[in-house]
């Protein structure tokens, strides 16, 4: 009798393991109406779906149940049944609303989306009675299966030791499945990482740079092997971009394009005695001074520039190889390509979605160090231009040089150098830190990244290319220096001016000189020169961005931007802040501080998701 207590807690704690077990298969059955979006066409897919789906929901299904296992050891039986249950209705409810908003919008419930509709309050969304009625019927339905469920297992539970094998075989399986992505990620096999984005809280292993590193891939050659059409049949897929085909009509005589990207420049880095070669191009261009990237890192700020749409996409993108309009419109107007990255195209993926298109891409660039490979690649753009001239290549040209030093701050030793000026360890960055030293080592390679980019400039204008090139000059995203108060070095870590903000200035034969101080965005880049410069003007730009009008003063109310697992919408008086944990930050846009008393329009928020969605196919299609 000494040992009742104990056994009774055994008992409880197997029929937790159990009923935890039976909603994993609950949630992979519910799950299911997320396949109807996979395109399943060869047995391969097929197969890694068959592994992905019993492990990713089972471990979904433990995850939320290791509270229940705890509850189990401190409280009464009756009263852990009870908790199991309300949680377990509340999941499999959780889930199945998921998997409604998937089939209207394609990206999954999160906190971020109820905190809009909370915010709202209640605008946003206006359910018809007979819909209330069906999800109230539903929820019932729900509620009533898990009160059986815990009831069969009260009566009757298989042994344990079929628990632990069961157990056993869903770990496997969930580990097999990463594996397996893994290897289909760095072999390019979009059949296999087209599937992720579909699934519920999976975030698919990579390793690229280590199976690259280990010599078990070699992602150029990969490339290389790709049939023209194996790209193309993996284009397409549930993506609805553009919306409508394009009309345009190429110009008579088509200007050159060259987009220039210097890694981690902030707004404020262009200065005459920071980078005086761009200064001096700022006489005979667009400028626009309250320009920000919707993307505080590298992947969402690239992404978001050529393709003029949010970065939550990017999966889509990636997994379909689909390019962006711009380089689309440029290849079928027979444009001469020349892209050139410092820093690798590799990982994040540019390679498969901006530049998918473009052959014989260089994927990495030869130099150990950003500085050498920063002036590698203007070497290798001063060696292109030369070769058309040689050949009296009269077609046009897209250009995109990639500049990495400003992220790294490394210069050559004997490279003059902004003082007193610190080599930079991160490791010693606190709040008490001056940033003085550190500023000073970020000017310096902004030094450094002007003078190669002086050398493509003057080479541009001893061959006379400069009336007939479009130069865009900007950044990926901004550089932090403490300026909050807060401990936030670099970028990455919030939205807030000081990582979003850069600079853009535009060099564009025709156009008077002009400063615009209304604020602009990435987004609204790629439709100006697809619209101005390659002759689509009769295309709406809605039709393939979320572009509101480079040159339009008339601003939207609300903004978007993304870090490489968060995402946030930005007011002009706060910021909504998802984190990849699942948690929700109002933060006020001045201070970075909690916000009070907020209110989201609801007009905001149904902007905000259609935004958000518009570019994938509805259920109907």
């Amino acid at each position: 009798m000494a040992d009742s207590p104990s056994r009774g807690k055994r008992d409880t704690l197997s029929w937790v393991a159990w009923f935890v077990f039976a909603n994993g298969l609950l949630a992979m059955l519910v799950g299911l109406r997320y396949a109807q979006w996979i395109d399943i066409g060869d047995p391969a897919t097929a197969a890694y779906v068959a592994v992905l789906y019993p492990g990713q929901f089972a471990m979904l299904a433990w995850l939320f149940g290791l509270p229940l296992l705890l509850a189990a050891l401190i409280l009464p039986a009756r009263l852990t049944r009870i908790l199991a249950v309300a949680a377990a209705a509340a999941g499999i409810g959780i889930l199945a609303v998921d998997t409604v908003v998937y089939a209207l919008y394609r990206f999954h419930l999160s906190g971020f989306v109820l905190e809009l509709a909370l915010g709202a309050g209640g605008q946003a969304f206006s359910l018809a009675a007979t819909t209330q009625l069906v999800a109230a019927a539903v929820g019932a339905a729900i509620l009533l299966l898990e009160l059986t469920l815990a009831g069969l297992f009260l009566r009757r539970r298989p042994r344990g030791r079929w628990l632990g094998a069961a157990f056993a075989t869903l770990l496997l399986s969930q580990l097999g499945a990463h594996g397996w992505h893994a290897w289909a990620d760095a072999n390019y096999d979009s059949r296999i990482t087209s599937v992720t984005r579909h699934i519920p809280l999976y975030y698919a292993a990579t390793a690229k740079r280590f199976m690259q590193s280990q010599g078990l891939v070699d992602p150029q050659k990969v490339r290389e092997n790709q049939s023209a059409e194996k790209l193309v049949s993996a284009r397409g897929g549930r993506l609805n971009y553009p919306v409508a085909p394009m009309q345009c009509t190429a110009p008579a005589k088509p200007k050159n394009l060259l987009v220039i990207v210097a890694d981690s420049v902030r707004w404020d880095l262009l200065t005459e005695r920071n980078m005086p070669a761009v200064s001096e191009l700022k006489a005979s261009s667009q400028v626009f001074e309250r320009h920000f990237s919707n993307g505080n890192a590298t992947k969402p700020g690239l992404f978001t520039l050529f393709y003029g749409i949010p970065a939550s996409y990017w999966d889509a993108f990636t997994a379909a190889q689909q390019p962006p309009v711009l380089i689309e419109q440029m290849q079928s107007g027979g444009y001469d390509t020349q892209v050139l990255a410092s820093a690798t195209l590799v990982s994040p993926a540019f390679d498969r979605n901006i530049f998918s298109s473009i052959e014989d891409l260089r994927l990495e660039t030869p130099g150990d160090k950003p500085w050498q490979r920063d002036a590698r690649i203007t070497r290798d753009w001063l060696d292109f231009t030369a070769a058309r001239e040689a050949r009296n290549d009269e077609a046009p040209f897209f250009g995109f040089l990639f500049y990495d030093t400003t992220h790294s701050y490394l210069v050559p030793e004997d490279y003059p150098k902004f003082e007193p000026h610190w080599n930079v360890n991160r490791l010693a960055l606190d709040n008490e830190f001056d940033p003085e030293p550190f500023l000073n080592a970020y000017r310096t390679a902004g030094h450094y990244v002007d003078n190669q980019i002086r050398r493509v400039l003057d080479d541009l204008r001893v061959r006379g290319l400069m009336d007939d090139t479009i130069v865009v000059f900007t950044s990926d995203h901004g550089e932090e220096f403490n300026e909050h108060g807060m401990n936030y070095w670099g970028h990455g870590s919030n939205f807030g001016d000081y990582q979003l903000r850069v600079p853009l200035v535009i060099h564009w034969p025709g156009m008077a000189p002009k400063t615009y101080r209304h604020r602009t965005q990435h987004f609204d880049v790629a439709p100006a020169l697809i619209r101005k410069g390659l002759g689509c003007v009769a295309t709406p730009p809605k039709q393939f961005s979320s572009d509101y009008g480079l040159f339009n003063e008339g601003r939207l109310g609300w903004n978007m931007s993304h870090s490489y697992m968060d995402y946030a919408l930005l007011m002009p008086e706060f910021h909504l802040v998802k984190h990849a944990s699942g948690t929700v930050d109002l933060l006020d846009t001045a201070t970075l501080k909690p916000a009070r008393n907020v209110r989201i329009p609801g007009g905001v928020m149904r902007e905000v998701l259609r935004e958000m969605s518009r570019f994938y196919q509805s259920e109907e299609e």
